[in-house]
């Protein structure tokens, strides 16, 4: 017997938790409104944008000779989900899931594969896309799809706050999961007009490990902002919470070679750098590389406040020397626009 969705999961394996909560907002999406959980599904199902979900009342509809003045009907569909934090799929389980989907008695009956993927992916799955017309007769369709496909699907437009905070906490969750690619390219753009001697002296950023204005997005790059302008940038190796207590916790690893111990063993040297003896407070640690100067002045109205997020991909430079240095002659309102 499966298990109930739930918002506290209690699964060890991360893909559990994974598919736990990918349900779980799928749930909460049409708990508040059937047309919402649609108008997901339809973003991540092929051929699927006129999914009905929930209970249908109509007047009025002819069926033969019969034309009551009622109908109430609960359209059939079933979706299988098999979600990997990876990109590496087995068809042999995916053809397990066909057979059992072939049994249900929806009308309409899917296997969605969720995972990690980047790049061109689909043609990997002719294997099954085959065995569902020779094998099925159509009768079962199949479709993968990344995590960026069903976070863009959740976002439907006019959701309540409270839901958009849901997503948005669900897309922090991806981030930190490294679930997510869309943070290459991209700089994490943070005001360090009070501290740049020390952050700059330790190649570090340090900030409180709380929510709000200190939460971070997963980015390649960190760029160092004081007086109108980012002078130092470096890329971002990981970003650790380092407690009082001596424990830690990695939020995301950009350089999958290091090991999660590297990367805290890291992270608490150059929080002690920073701020030697005053470290006895919850804080997020970005471990950078080297630091390279660079010059993007802020041209648009208003100061920074907190941080800002830059799409940099586009810059050329084969080297991080190049790349900081080119970014001197970048507009920094262009490439908010193009963020």
């Amino acid at each position: 017997m499966g298990k109930e969705i739930s918002l506290f999961s209690g699964y060890d394996q991360s893909e559990n938790r994974t598919t736990n909560y990918c349900l779980l907002i799928l749930r909460m999406l049409y708990q508040e409104n059937p047309r919402y959980l649609a108008e997901a599904l339809s973003g991540v199902v092929p051929n699927q944008t006129g999914l009905q979900v929930g209970v249908q009342f109509r007047q009025q509809v002819s069926r033969g000779n019969s034309v009551p003045d009622g109908i109430i009907t609960q359209p059939g569909f079933s979706i299988y989900i098999e979600t990997k934090n990876s990109d590496w799929f087995y068809d042999a389980q995916l053809k397990d899931h066909l057979n059992a989907l072939s049994q249900e008695s929806a009308s309409v009956k899917v296997l969605l594969a969720l995972g990690k993927f980047e790049g061109e992916y689909k043609s990997r799955f002719a294997t099954i896309i085959d065995a569902c017309a020779t094998e099925h007769n159509n009768q079962v369709q199949f479709a993968a799809t990344t995590f960026e496909t069903f976070l863009a699907a959740l976002r439907i437009p006019n959701l309540p706050p409270a839901l958009v905070s849901t997503v948005d906490d669900f897309q922090q969750y991806l981030n930190e999961s490294n679930l997510l690619p869309n943070w290459k390219g991209y700089m994490d753009v943070v005001n360090c007009a009070r501290e740049s001697d020390r952050l700059v002296a330790a190649e570090t950023y340090v900030c409180p490990a709380a929510g709000g204005s200190y939460s971070h997005q997963r980015c390649e790059y960190l760029g160092m902002y004081w007086e109108k302008g980012v002078w130092k940038m470096a890329r971002v190796r990981g970003v650790v919470d380092v407690y009082p207590d001596g424990t830690s916790r990695v939020l995301w690893k950009n350089e999958e070679h290091l090991t999660n111990e590297e990367l805290q063993q890291i992270a608490r040297q150059k929080f002690h750098q920073a701020y030697e003896d005053d470290i006895d407070w919850e804080a997020r640690v970005f471990v950078l590389d080297q630091l390279h100067d660079t010059g993007l002045e802020k041209d648009t109205w208003g100061p920074l406040r907190g941080k800002q997020y830059l799409y940099i991909g586009d810059v050329p430079g084969d080297t991080m020397a190049e790349l900081a240095k080119n970014l001197s002659n970048e507009s920094w309102g262009d490439l908010q626009e193009n963020s």
